[in-house]
């Protein structure tokens, strides 16, 4: 290997990693001082892949047939108790009841209610907050079937884009309202899936789609259903989705995802909650997991960019071209691109590559060959350090 190729290589080396110093230090002062909180939420609440949904480049799928949404509108516990028995004749093999009944209101209604609820197909719903649990009242317990409903246990997000099916906690395992309702749909395919294990770990949504997606009725829609065949052997989740149904501007258990149709600055809220667990479920019973490349190979791969980004235009930048800025400037864009659009593609074949921390790595550290440059010539003149670098 000649001698100038080593040297190339050496100062390459030394100023990539000088460039993940400066980075450091800049990620250090931007976690830790208030003034960038606003750009951390940003940053945090951004993803290359709410574009690839917000934008439709997933195909649609069609109507999902397996699982059936109801709307509770704002029914009170004697017509909900109407609508479960419905529900119940109708022969479903798991029903999701997507709300809480902390408190007895009406002694008649909540009799005939908690009657209702005591069915072995019903999985209830509880919230986890800190250590504390929200559960129904004793009078609508069904312990052996309930789940919960959390989306999100990190609060520095509010985008619903993982899902953890499994929590540990100091009183023993707890599952997920939809890990609950896979598993009793599934059978002894959960098993088979190892879902006991693999749902320990968060997982990414892979999402179907919104409201439009799945088969959703009303009570009225119920009520007045004369062939209710289409509920038969399937999973059926009572929630609420607006009044009307599907309302745009009705935010009552609505969440952020990456389906949001302005995926930088959201303004509304996108997805009701029934429906967040509805792709859930729709995930875990097909089986349909995205696979996620681990942060060590994102790293390596971050690393190996930087380094050849910085090696080539080191060695450009000793060309003294009159066009080197423009190629520079072009090769970083096209660079951005390339990576972009292997993101889009992973994502389609089901491959979760996040390449933002390899995009912005790698930029940062072609632009900090300046400053490495400058330290460079500071040590040359008390040391003899030899360059490629003229």
């Amino acid at each position: 290997m000649k001698k100038s190729t080593k040297l190339l290589i050496k100062d390459s080396l030394f100023a990539t990693l000088f460039s993940f110093l400066l980075i450091f230090l800049l990620s250090f002062i931007v976690v830790n001082i208030s003034f960038f909180n606003p750009l951390k939420k940003a940053v945090k609440d951004f993803s290359f892949l709410d574009v690839y949904y917000a934008e439709n480049f997933k195909k649609s799928k069609g109507i999902n047939k397996d699982i059936i949404l109801i709307n509770i509108e704002h029914k009170d516990r004697y017509e909900l108790n109407q609508l479960i028995e419905l529900v119940k004749e109708a022969k479903p093999k798991v029903i999701g009841l997507d709300m809480i009944f902390k408190e007895p209101k009406n002694s008649f209604s909540d009799s005939l209610l908690s009657n209702s609820i005591k069915d072995s197909r019903i999985v209830n719903s509880y919230i986890i907050q800190d250590n504390e649990f929200i559960k129904n009242h004793s009078i609508f317990e069904n312990e052996n079937s309930e789940g919960f409903v959390n989306f999100n246990f990190d609060n520095k997000t509010s985008v619903i884009r993982n899902h953890k099916g499994i929590l540990k906690k100091p009183t023993g395992l707890h599952f997920s309202f939809p890990t609950i309702i896979a598993k009793k749909y599934l059978g002894e395919k959960f098993n088979e899936f190892n879902y006991n294990n693999k749902l320990k770990n968060t997982r990414h949504i892979n999402y179907f789609g919104n409201i439009d997606a799945f088969i959703n009725l009303t009570f009225d829609d119920l009520m007045f259903l004369e062939d209710k065949s289409l509920i038969n052997n399937k999973i059926v989740l009572l929630g609420y989705m607006g009044t009307p149904t599907g309302n745009k501007h009705d935010i009552e258990d609505k969440h952020f995802t990456p389906l949001n149709k302005i995926s930088a600055g959201k303004s509304n809220p996108d997805m009701f909650g029934v429906v967040v667990h509805a792709n859930i479920i729709n995930m875990l019973i097909s089986n349909d997991f995205i696979f996620k490349v681990s942060n060590f190979w994102i790293g390596i791969i971050t690393f190996l960019c930087s380094f050849l980004g910085v090696l080539f235009f080191i060695w450009l930048g000793e060309k003294k071209l009159i066009s080197f800025l423009f190629i520079k400037k072009f090769g970083l864009f096209l660079f951005t691109v390339v990576f972009m659009w292997l993101t889009f593609w992973f994502f389609k074949m089901g491959i979760l590559f996040r390449s933002a921390p390899i995009i912005g790595v790698t930029l940062l550290s072609c632009s900090f060959i300046t400053y490495y440059k400058f330290v460079l010539k500071k040590i040359q003149k008390k040391f003899k350090w030899s360059s490629y670098i003229k």
